[in-house]
Formats: C-alpha cells, sequence, structure tokens
C-alpha cells in the first residue's frame, strides 16, 4: 500500500565550485575531475572542503563533498536532504546549506539511500540542529542500529568520532511505493536491494528554469554481497528500466564509481558544463539518453559480478 507523509523557496544566490576556480579543486592530469574526487583525492581532506555547494535545478543543489554526494530541495515548506556525508564533512555540509542562502535549521527530513556511514554519517547531527526526521528502510536502519551497538561495545578513541542516528517514533521506515510529500514537492521511494539489504531510489521532479524534468536517484549503483546480492541488483535494475522508462535527469549518489561510471560525464563534469552555460543552452544535467546507456552498463556490471561471484563461491577452499 502507498503511504504519503506530508509537513504543511527560498531564494538563492549560486555559489561557484572552488574546483572551478583554481588548480586546487582541479582534475588529476590522468583523471576526470569525478574520479579524482573519489580516488586520489578521496582521503585528501583539504581537497574534499575545496567543493563549494552549487545549484543545479530551480529545486536542486549539491551540498556535499566530491567522494560522495548530499543533496537538497528545497520545498514551499522546508528543506529535504538525500544523504548528510559523515565526519570530519558535516560542518562543511552546513556551511554549504547556509552559503547557499538556506538555514539548516530547517530541513525536515533527511532520507538515506543506504545504511553506509560515508551516507547516515551526518543525520545525527542534522536531526539535533533542525528536529528533521530520518528516512531509510527497515533492512538499513538495521545495519545503522548494529554500528550503533558495535560502538556502544567498543567506544572511539580518536577523533573524529562518528555518529549514527538513534531512531525514534517520529523518524520513517521507507517503503516501497511511499511517497514522502514536503509543502509542494513528492518524492516516490523504490526499494533497490542489491548494493545493501534495503537500498532506497527516489524519483522527483526537478525544475530548469520553470520546465519539469523526471529525475531518478539510484540509492545503491554497485552490486554487493556474492551471488545473491548480485541477483538482486540485477533484479534492481532490470525494475528502474521497465517502471522507469522516461527518466531525463540521473542523479549520482558517487559521481564517479569504478565499475558503474556515468556515460558522459558524472555529476562535476556536468556541472562545469552548466557554469558556462548560454541563454537558451540545455541544462547538461537533462540527458534521458545517458540514463538509458547507464541502465545498460549497470546490467552488464551485474551479470559480470554474478559470473565472478559464482566463480568464488564454487572454487576449492585452501
Amino acid at each position: 500500500m502507498k503511504r504519503v507523509f506530508v509537513i504543511a523557496s527560498l531564494v538563492v544566490a549560486v555559489a561557484v565550485p572552488a574546483f572551478a576556480q583554481g588548480r586546487q579543486g582541479g582534475a588529476a592530469s590522468n583523471e576526470t575531475l569525478s574520479q579524482t574526487f573519489r580516488e586520489s583525492h578521496g582521503r585528501d581532506v583539504t581537497y574534499q572542503l575545496s567543493l563549494a555547494g552549487f545549484k543545479i535545478f530551480d529545486n536542486l543543489y549539491h551540498v556535499g563533498v566530491g567522494t560522495v554526494s548530499t543533496w537538497l530541495i528545497p520545498t514551499t515548506a522546508g528543506l529535504i536532504m538525500i544523504d548528510s556525508s559523515q565526519e570530519p564533512y558535516v560542518d562543511h555540509v552546513l556551511d554549504n546549506i547556509r552559503n547557499l542562502g538556506f538555514d539548516p535549521k530547517d530541513v525536515k527530513y533527511v532520507l538515506i539511500v543506504h545504511g553506509h556511514l560515508d551516507h547516515f554519517g551526518g543525520a545525527a547531527r542534522i536531526k539535533e540542529l533542525s528536529g528533521a526526521r530520518i528516512g531509510m528502510t527497515e533492512a538499513d536502519w538495521k545495519m545503522v542500529d548494529e554500528y550503533l551497538a558495535q560502538q556502544r561495545a567498543n567506544p572511539p578513541a580518536l577523533a573524529p568520532v562518528q555518529r549514527a542516528p538513534q531512531r525514534d517514533a517520529k523518524d520513517l521506515v521507507l517503503k516501497d511505493g511511499d511517497v514522502v510529500t514536503l509543502g509542494k514537492t513528492s518524492l516516490k521511494v523504490f526499494v533497490t536491494p542489491g548494493h545493501t539489504p534495503g537500498s532506497a531510489s527516489f524519483e522527483f521532479t526537478v525544475y530548469d528554469n520553470g520546465r519539469p524534468h523526471k529525475a531518478f536517484m539510484f540509492g545503491g549503483p554497485e552490486p554487493r554481497d556474492g551471488v545473491e546480492g548480485g541477483k538482486k541488483f540485477l533484479a534492481s535494475v532490470n525494475r528502474v528500466a521497465q517502471m522507469e522508462p522516461d527518466v531525463e535527469v540521473g542523479l549520482l549518489i558517487h559521481s564517479w564509481l569504478a565499475m558503474s561510471t556515468y556515460p558522459n560525464g558524472g555529476t562535476f563534469e556536468r556541472m562545469v558544463k552548466l557554469q558556462t552555460r548560454k541563454p537558451g543552452d540545455p541544462n547538461p544535467f537533462v540527458d534521458a539518453a545517458s540514463w538509458q546507456q547507464w541502465l545498460v552498463r549497470l546490467k552488464t556490471v551485474a551479470d559480470k559480478y554474478i559470473v565472478d561471484e559464482t566463480a568464488k563461491a564454487s572454487s576449492p577452499t585452501r
């Protein structure tokens, strides 16, 4: 059964990302910019902090670091975040939100794509700051619960201390087909297992100078957990391809991934193009053809992963 969560725009300036202003945020010579943020400088805190928040659509902003995306959706009744980064980057995410003209205290929902620390690691602080409701699938809430239990058993001794959100009665357990609504904005939930047991994906409408486009964010874009995980992932990709044939905007939780790199440029390559966009030019993020190419690539990734994991499972142990 479909459920709907409802809570009864701010005008902002566009911040130009630091990577477009100087060499510090530029790509390494043998990498794309997205790959540099994810790979060679993935653990370089200073480099990650060089990325300012930026606007992509009328109602969508990137407010995270380069290794993992954090998204902000302004609505008529407050802010929705998708993912929350982790320490030591949470202050940077909050500053990016403020620098774009928004107040983090207006965040009403923090929706988490899956139960890995780099996605849920800032949610506890954001919840404390704003009273936001955190949304995850039950399977991935359990992953966060397990993380909390491990922390209690073995308290971290070194900073930065990573914090996990403790769910309470007002938080959301996302189910397939749910619609999360805030003001006039709605996001439809798809449960797409395979990367984790309960990865969540979201379909919603973005607006480019008032013109609507269907966007989709795949919440777990590479398979994990052996043969069964690979089969679940393949089923998720096939289902999304069947149910969402008219997606125009593919949104990425990581701008670069080794197996499933997005065709024709990730988030940051398209952002560079967006900065030089002339009046009347299309938004480089509106690219239905690349979305379709990516789904084909994900199926290929899944097929190979299943073959490889099947071979590992059948090989004799030493």
